[in-house]
This record gives structure tokens, sequence and C-alpha cells, in this order.
């Protein structure tokens, strides 16, 4: 069932539902107001007859006797028909209107009730409105006073009445219902707009399209509102579910090829020493061939270079993939300088031909982080050993500084540097500068690591560089305030 239907039914079953009970009301209104006031008329009526009607007990021969004459009662100005019934010699007398016709009554109902009442009912085929008034004697009903009023033309206008009342109100409920369901469609029509534009969305595919509405404080411009507002939030969501599904085939890729590099060398190597040594197997005194053991020496000596190569791409892909995966790091609270330390101590074992120098490290005496120490050391070995790579000769320094609120790590090298656009890719999984592609040996993943580690411990980095003239990472780390131990 359409909301234009339903809206239609709903509107005409409230307006017959009003009609229905406008019309009760009104025809109980005018039934009981109408009859009464003949039922006080009645009475009244009767009373006024029994003042001026002449009745009285009499003795005669056969014993009591009652007598009634209504020679001075006017029933053409009331317009009532009176009838008196002595109930003990069954003599009537009846005003002049009533003629030969006689009203009936019941004389259980008048031993019952032993008061007066009225009663609806036909009299030579027309009804009458009856109201019997018992003449009582010793709490003995000796006779019955009626007065009546044709009540045929009152009872056809109320049958008229609701002849009307029903006809009128059918053709009100169906009008309306038809006024209702144009009123209806013109009222819906924004929304039939609404659907079409949505399904023309839904057909084009183009998530940049907007539903067009008027700027009006309507439900209609609501609900276009939401909808523009769930397109947009859609597009964007479908723009970075794009460009996560391009990162993981451009991550795929790339990591495929950094593998293949290593697993072709190891299996180079590997059938070179198996058909070395399956020869061996046929003439064993080529064991002293000292130019075939040296190549074997170095065989397996790239195949473990190659396998150890591959341990740490792999280990830097499982956490990476843990940190995709929602990752946190536990946190605890520490000292910097101890950390800083160990770092720079591991540092001068890298093999290097540069200078490296390290200044301000009594600036971190007494001051803590919230985080983990190995995370931590990591995240500087990382960005040094990235110094290192990228630095054939000249320096690389650490400088330690602290701010109200912040550590702050500048690492700063005099290497190739990088060009304005290549700074934003740096973070980014198995990416390097194309200058450094296939000279300088890496992964490309682990900047990308310590970005992660950087952003687990709510710091921030900012990268300066400029080609041939060195690169500076500023990384700034959030001070445990309070000091704990």
């Amino acid at each position: 069932m359409t909301i234009r239907l339903r809206l239609t039914l709903l509107y005409s079953c409230i307006l017959a539902s009003t009609l229905l009970l406008f019309g009760v009301a009104l025809y109980s209104f005018l039934q009981l107001y109408i009859f009464n006031d003949l039922k006080s008329s009645l009475k009244a009526q009767t009373n006024a007859f029994q003042e001026n009607a002449q009745y009285k007990l009499e003795v005669d021969p056969s014993g009591w006797n009652l007598s009634i004459r209504l020679d001075k009662f006017d029933t053409v100005q009331t317009g009532m028909y009176i009838q008196a019934v002595n109930l003990i010699n069954g003599a009537q007398a009846r005003s002049i209107n009533l003629g030969t016709v006689e009203l009936p009554f019941s004389h259980k109902t008048l031993d019952e009730k032993k008061q007066g009442y009225y009663v609806t009912t036909k009299v030579q085929h027309s009804l009458f409105l009856i109201y019997n008034d018992p003449l009582m004697l010793d709490d003995h009903v000796v006779g019955v006073i009626q007065s009546a009023y044709n009540i045929g033309v009152i009872s056809k206008f109320l049958s008229i009445l609701r002849f009307l009342l029903v006809s009128l109100s059918l053709l009100v409920v169906i009008l309306a219902s038809y006024i209702g369901w144009l009123s209806a469609r013109r009222s819906l029509k924004p929304i039939y707009t609404l659907i079409e534009e949505t399904q023309q969305i839904q057909s084009s595919e183009d998530l940049g399209k907007r539903v067009q509405f008027q700027n009006a404080a309507d439900e209609v411009s609501l609900l276009s509102k939401t909808i523009n507002g769930m397109l947009e939030r859609i597009q964007t969501n479908y723009a970075e579910l794009d460009r996560l599904y391009v990162n993981q085939r451009r991550f795929v890729a790339d990591a495929s090829h950094e593998l293949r590099t290593p697993l072709t060398t190891i299996s180079g190597n590997a059938e070179f020493l198996q058909k070395i040594w399956t020869a061996y197997n046929g003439t064993p005194n080529r064991l002293t061939d000292k130019n075939e053991m040296e190549l074997s020496v170095e065989a397996l000596n790239d195949i473990v270079d190659e396998a150890n190569r591959m341990r740490r791409l792999v280990n830097d892909l499982l956490l990476l993939a843990r940190a995709d995966a929602g990752q946190q790091i536990q946190k605890n609270s520490f000292e910097v300088k101890p950390i800083v330390e160990a770092v720079v101590r591991k540092a001068q074992l890298i093999p290097k031909s540069v200078h490296f120098r390290v200044e301000n490290m009594e600036v971190l005496e007494g001051l803590y982080l919230a985080g983990d120490k190995d995370y931590l050391q990591q995240l500087l070995f990382l960005f040094l050993d990235n110094a290192f790579k990228f630095t054939m000769e000249g320096w690389v320094e650490l400088q330690s500084s602290a701010t109200a609120d912040h550590i702050v790590f500048t690492i700063r090298d005099s290497g190739i540097g990088m060009a304005a656009h290549e700074i934003p890719h740096v973070f980014e999984r198995f990416y390097r500068a194309d200058t450094s592609r296939g000279v300088t040996p890496g992964t490309g993943l682990g900047l990308s690591i310590a970005k992660w580690i950087l952003d687990e411990h709510e710091g921030s980095v900012e990268v300066l560089s400029n080609p041939g003239k060195g690169t500076s990472f500023v990384i700034r780390l959030p001070i445990l305030q309070g000091q704990a131990d």
C-alpha cells in the first residue's frame, strides 16, 4: 500500500468518523429534545385536564361508580387527544377529535406501575405518543386518563433527517477522499521527485551527484539534506577504499618485488651448489678444487644474507600487518635519557663512512615519556639508520631539546636529500626516492614502521629536505607530566 493511499484512507476515516459522531450527536439531540418536549407537554396538559375535567365517585345500586365529563376541555387548541376510561364499569369519555378511535392501554401495566408512563404505538396506521395517568382509589386503579400526540409527522421528519445525514455524509466522504487523493499526490510530488533523482544517481553510479532541493524547513528538505550527507560520506569512504585498494595492490606488488630478488638469489645459488656437490658425488678427489670451494662459500654467504634480508622484510611486514589490525602499544612510564644513550651506542656500531655526532643529551635529564622502551629505541634507530643509508659522506647528527610539553629530537644529515614532491611520500610503504632505487639497500618499510610507532606515542614528525643538501627529521614526543617512576 502506497503512502498516498494510506494518507487518503487515513483522512477519509477521520472525516467519516467525525461526520458519524456529528450525525449521531445531532440526530440524538433533536430526537431527545423533541420527545422530551412532547412528553413534558403531555404530562402538563394531563395535569391541567385533571384540574378542569369533572370526574367524581358516585354510589348507584350496583356500587361505586366513576363519573367523568370532558365538556370544558379544549383539545383543538392543544392538538392533543384525550381519553378517560372508567375501569369500574368500562365507560369511556373521549375528546371530540378522537371520534370513535380508542387509545390502547394495558390493565396489567397500570396495575404494576400505578403511576403515569409513556408508550409509543400505532393507532389507525398513525404513530402516537401516549401518556397514561392512572386514577387511584384506596391504592387501587379505578380509571385511566390518556393524553396523546400524533407523532407521525415528527417520525417522518426524523426518518428524512436520518437519510439526509447518511447520504450527505457518504457524499462528503467520497468527495473528500477524491480531493484528499489529489492533494496527497500534490503533497507527495517532492518525494516522487526525490525518488527519481536518487534512482538516477543509482543508475549512473556517479556518487558525485547530489539531490537538488529547495532550502525549506520541511521534512522533504531535511530528507534531501540527509541523503546528500549520506552520499557525501559514501563518496568519501568509497574514495578512501579505492585509495586503500590501490595502496594494497602497490603494497603487494612492491612486496613481491622485494621478495623476488632474494628468492632469485637463493634459488640461483642453491642450484649452483647442487651442481657442484652433485659432481663431487662421482669424483670425490675434486674436493681439493680451491676455486670451486671458494665459489661454494660465496654462494652460501649470499644465501645467508638474502635469507636474513627476507627475515627482516617478513618481520617488518608482520609488524605493519599488526598495526593495520589495530594493535596498540602497551604504555609505561620511563626515563628518556637511558633509552637515547642505548640508541647512540648501537648507532656507533653501524658500518658507516660519515661522522656521527650527538648534542645536548643533558637536556633529557629527569624527563619521562609514556610508551614502550623497545619501540622508542626502534623509532630513533630507524631514523638514524635511514640517515646513514642516504649519507655517503659528511655527517649525521642527533640533537635533543625540550619544551614545556614536548621532547624534540632532530636528526640531520648531509646526504643526498629529497625533492619537495617526494617528502609527502617518505612514510609510505616500500617508497624510496627514485635516485636511491637500486643504489641504496633497504625495503622502504623502515619509515612506515617509525611513523606507526610515533603515532602510537601521540608524537609528530616534520621533514625538511633539499636535493644534495641533506635532510632533517624533527620528532616531537609529549612529556609525561608528574614524572612517574
